[in-house]
């Protein structure tokens, strides 16, 4: 997705790589009470890019996303030079030209103000040069390093139809709808892929999301979530929603909208939240769960939750900034997207034994 900035939100978010919906908070997480089935998406019109098979002479991830990352940085720090340079001419012109003021002298005054002129016209001058620049170019390396990304991720000859509408976002209710976390009032995302898997249909996107914490008399937003989010369809069938919990060593962006569910199962590190009463053992086929538990939460994974309603699949994928940051200040780490794409496998091929 086009993004005004070099980062998705971290842990501690610096920004937004896309633009952060207007939402009102208390709306959405009214409608996402109620129990039914989350609803399709609609997506506003936009830019459509297709993701391409890598072809033989493809260059290593690393390699290419490398060499334009060192190159946008020295463009950087050469603007960032020039610009500090320039100023400091300004600087000492516009002292340059105070000095000859305060000289009671016809020439000096002349002299000063000509050269406080030129300082002027000269910082608009570079002003205007410069201002379109340096943002121009992030926004292309942004481009260029998601499709590469995607292009690896989304290689396999399993992928059919893979495409990014620019125009594309997650929206605070639809993704309330899922029930996972409760009093949603931010959200950002960017990068949503749209295919079919051995002819199931996905989508795959970057996502932020947002809730409120209070801290002694002031309310705060505070991170819900951040990482990858799938959806996807099934063909289950049951009343309400399960929600899985497969945690790591620190567990991180847990479910937070299940106070009208009950722990069904809990072990050290994966637990079962369903309506009372409910049997996800006679819902939910045991080989989906077995196929689940088969992804390593750990590394640069650091949590997974699984929404399931009857016809419906959310995935939620906590991911450290490896994976859910664009390379600028840290050098890339291809193996970080090499690890999503195998959780991402998993999980689709998980998914096809509940959607037959």
């Amino acid at each position: 997705m086009e993004n005004e900035e070099i980062k998705v939100e971290e842990k501690q978010p610096e920004q937004v790589e896309a633009p952060v919906e207007e939402a009102k908070a208390d709306a959405p997480v009214e409608e996402a009470k109620a129990e039914e089935k989350p609803a399709e998406k609609k997506a506003p019109q936009g830019e459509v890019i297709e993701i391409e098979k890598l072809n033989g002479d493809a260059r290593p991830l690393q390699e290419e996303i490398e060499e334009k990352r060192v190159a946008l940085v020295a463009e950087y720090k050469k603007s960032r030079k020039m610009s500090n340079i320039s100023m400091a001419v300004v600087v000492l012109m516009v002292i340059g030209a105070m000095v000859l003021l305060l000289v009671n002298a016809t020439w000096s005054k002349i002299t000063g103000y000509s050269l406080g002129g030129v300082a002027l016209v000269g910082l608009i001058i570079f002003s205007v040069l410069t201002k379109n620049k340096f943002p121009s170019k992030s926004r292309e390396y942004i481009r260029f390093v998601t499709t590469r990304i995607d292009q690896h991720i989304y290689n396999n000859t399993e992928f059919q139809d893979v495409k990014v509408n620019m125009g594309d976002k997650y929206s605070i209710t639809e993704l309330g709808l899922d029930r996972i976390y409760n009093n949603l009032v931010d959200i950002g995302s960017r990068n949503i892929v749209k295919g079919r898997y051995l002819g199931n249909g996905f989508s795959c996107g970057e996502l932020a999301l947002y809730t409120t914490k209070s801290e002694g008399k002031k309310t705060m937003k505070a991170v819900a979530f951040i990482g990858k989010h799938l959806e996807l369809q099934n063909t289950l069938h049951f009343e309400g929603r399960y929600i899985l919990v497969f945690k790591g060593e620190k567990p991180t962006d847990l479910p937070t909208d299940i106070e009208d569910l009950v722990e069904l199962h809990n072990d050290d590190n994966f637990v079962v939240y369903g309506a009372e009463g409910s049997d996800y053992n006679k819902d939910i086929p045991a080989k989906y769960i077995s196929e689940l538990k088969k992804i390593k939460v750990a590394g640069n994974l650091l949590n997974l939750n699984v929404v399931l309603w009857a016809g419906h699949t959310g995935v939620y994928l906590s991911y450290d900034d490896p994976v859910v940051s664009l390379p600028f200040d840290k050098p890339f780490e291809s193996e970080a997207q090499y690890a999503f794409k195998d959780h991402l496998l998993a999980v689709l091929d998980a998914e096809r034994l509940i959607n037959k």
